[in-house]
C-alpha cells in the first residue's frame, strides 16, 4: 500500500509548521503527528488509525528542517506497517534513533553556518540596497533551507532507514565548514569596507594585519575566529568608536 502523491505533498506542507504546537512535554510531537496525519488517513481506518496517531504523539525533538527526513522515512515505514511487513515499534525506534544526530547536524549547518553567512552577505549589500538587503538575506537563506527540506523529505520517503547513508553522502559536514569560511570572508570584507568608507586606510591595514597575525601565531584560534575578531576591530575603528571615546 502506497500513500498518494497528494497526501505526501500535504505531509510536506504541514511539516513547515512542525513547531507550531511545540510543548515542553513532547516538544515537536504534536506537530509531527499533525504533519503525518494525511498519510495515516490513507493507510489506516478505525482503531488502527487511532493507534497510529498515538504512536506519533510520543516525545519527539529534532532540528525542524532535518525532521523532514525523519518524517519522510516514517511515512515509508508506516506503509510497511500497514501491510504487515514491519512491526509497529519500528516507527518509534526509527524516530528515536535519528532525532538527536540529525538535530546536531541541522544546528551546525543551518543555525551556525548558513544563517550567519546569509546575514553577512545581506549586510555587505546594505550600502547599495538599504532596507532591501533584508530581501537578500531572505532569498539566500530560504532558497537553501526550503530546497534542503524538500530533498530531505523526498529522500527520507524513498530510502526509509537508508536516509542515514544519503545524508552521509551529502557531505553536510564539509559544507558547514565551507559556509563558515564564506561567513568569515564576508565579515572581513565588511570590516575593510567600514574602515575604507571612514577614510581610514591605516585602520584597514591594522584590521588586515590582525587576521594574519592571529591566524599565524595563534593556530588554535583558527582563521574564522581571527577574521571575526578583525571584523569587530574594523567596525570599531571605521565607526570612530575609539575617537569618540577619546573625545
Amino acid at each position: 500500500m502506497k500513500v498518494s502523491r497528494l497526501a505526501l505533498a500535504r505531509v510536506f506542507f504541514r511539516s513547515l509548521f512542525l513547531q507550531a504546537a511545540w510543548n515542553p512535554r513532547g516538544m515537536q510531537n504534536v506537530g509531527f503527528a499533525d504533519a503525518i496525519s494525511p498519510a495515516l488517513d490513507e493507510l489506516y481506518q478505525g482503531p488502527a488509525r487511532a493507534a497510529a496517531s498515538t504512536r506519533h504523539l510520543e516525545f519527539f525533538n529534532c532540528h525542524p528542517y532535518f525532521a523532514a527526513a525523519i518524517l519522510g522515512g516514517a511515512v515509508r515505514l508506516e506503509e510497511r506497517v500497514a501491510t504487515g511487513e514491519a512491526a509497529m515499534d519500528s516507527v518509534s525506534a526509527f524516530k528515536r534513533a535519528l532525532g538527536p544526530p540529525f538535530a546536531a547536524l541541522g544546528d551546525g549547518f543551518f543555525w551556525l553556518a548558513l544563517r550567519p553567512a546569509a546575514a553577512l552577505a545581506a549586510a555587505l549589500t546594505a550600502p547599495l540596497l538599504g532596507p532591501g538587503c533584508v530581501l537578500v538575506f531572505l532569498g539566500l537563506y530560504n532558497s537553501v533551507h526550503l530546497a534542503a527540506r524538500l530533498w530531505l523529505f523526498s529522500t527520507g520517503y524513498q530510502r526509509g532507514e537508508g536516509i542515514v547513508d544519503s545524508v552521509g553522502r551529502a557531505h553536510l559536514a564539509s559544507g558547514t565548514g565551507l559556509l563558515k569560511v564564506c561567513g568569515a570572508v564576508l565579515a572581513g570584507a565588511i570590516a575593510a569596507r567600514t574602515a575604507l568608507f571612514a577614510g581610514a586606510p591605516l585602520q584597514m591595514l591594522l584590521t588586515g594585519s590582525t587576521i594574519v597575525v592571529a591566524a599565524v601565531f595563534l593556530p588554535r584560534l583558527k582563521t574564522i575566529w581571527a577574521v571575526y575578531i578583525a571584523l569587530g576591530l574594523g567596525l570599531a575603528l571605521g565607526g570612530g568608536v575609539f575617537q569618540l571615546a577619546q573625545a
